[in-house]
């Protein structure tokens, strides 16, 4: 199988795998926790997103926008069930609850071999198209509510405080940033540079051209620079009058670093994790959009696209 045959193979696996976990929380929600019903619903709506995902892989009929416009709503339905689910603390006092050990147990075990799946997905899914891409941020969501319904079962457990304000804030944000995501996948055809990093243009205004040497045979026009998280560019071949090539990433600081310097890093990776993920949230608006910028400033240099 190709590397996105096995990517639908595995997606369609994982589903039957999340579906079987899901059903098992709503079946034990109706006998005990009815939370749990409320939990398997909204991780239902991610699943069929992720099912979207899979029919937009395959030739159905349906044009891509369509399948797109699906996920992005089943995604944010998600995300307002979640954030709707996780308020209820900070207007309704819950009465503390009263599970033993083995019931906790295995909710833990349930969410963290949710956990493990989404992140497995995670990295295992590459940027190969829109719904291929769109499959990895729906992994990512299932992983931070995962990881959310396993601290709220164990701290209702173990601590003796009042943690239902803590989990309702940190819930609220898990949701909102599921939300995000949605937007993302709906604006992303127009933004990213999935599907839309092969670029051909041809010199039609020699006087305007300062960029290209046209007697090069390689043309290479820097677009976001960054040391740490890598810089993209556009990377071409020149022939004759046509200027033919793609965009890409530069490796990043840390697959340039060494074995030492990683190990220090895994070390102090609380400190630096919360600055990393800000940069790198700055780096992606600093990079939003190339595709077209760079169609903007081959424009102006006298080049029309191909």
């Amino acid at each position: 199988m190709s590397f996105e045959q096995r990517i639908v193979f595995n997606t369609i696996l994982g589903f039957c795998f999340s579906a079987i976990l899901l059903c098992g929380k709503f079946v034990i929600g109706l006998f005990g926790d009815r939370n749990l019903c409320t939990i398997a619903i909204y991780t239902f709506s991610l699943l069929l997103a992720k099912i979207e995902c899979v029919k937009g892989t395959r030739e159905n009929g349906r044009s891509f926008e369509s399948h797109n416009r699906l996920i992005s709503i089943f995604l944010f339905f998600s995300s307002a069930i979640y954030i709707g689910f996780m308020c209820r603390p900070l207007f309704i006092e819950r009465q503390p609850a009263e599970h033993g050990i083995e019931y906790v147990a295995m909710i833990s075990f349930i969410a963290f071999l949710e956990l493990g799946m989404s992140i497995t997905g995670i990295f295992r899914t590459k940027n190969s198209g829109h719904f291929y891409r769109d499959i990895k941020i729906i992994n990512f969501c299932l992983a931070l509510i995962a990881i959310m319904t396993a601290q709220m079962t164990i701290l209702d457990f173990t601590s003796t405080a009042d943690v239902d304000k803590f989990n309702a804030f940190a819930g609220i944000v898990i949701g909102v940033v599921i939300a995000v995501c949605a937007v993302y996948i709906l604006i992303a055809p127009k933004i990213s540079l999935t599907d839309r990093k092969n670029k051909a243009y041809l010199l039609t205004d020699q006087g305007k051209n300062k960029l290209a040497d046209m007697k090069s045979d390689t043309f290479v026009l820097p677009l976001c620079k960054s040391k740490i998280y890598g810089s993209y560019y556009y990377t071409a071949r020149i022939d004759g009058d046509k200027i033919d090539g793609s965009i890409e990433l530069s490796s990043s600081l840390w697959k340039r670093m060494n074995i030492v310097c990683k190990i220090i890093c895994c070390i102090l990776s609380e400190i630096l994790i919360f600055a990393w993920l800000i940069g790198r949230f700055i780096f992606f608006l600093r990079s939003a959009n190339l595709p077209d910028r760079l169609d903007s400033k081959m424009k102006k240099n006298g080049f029309e696209k191909i």
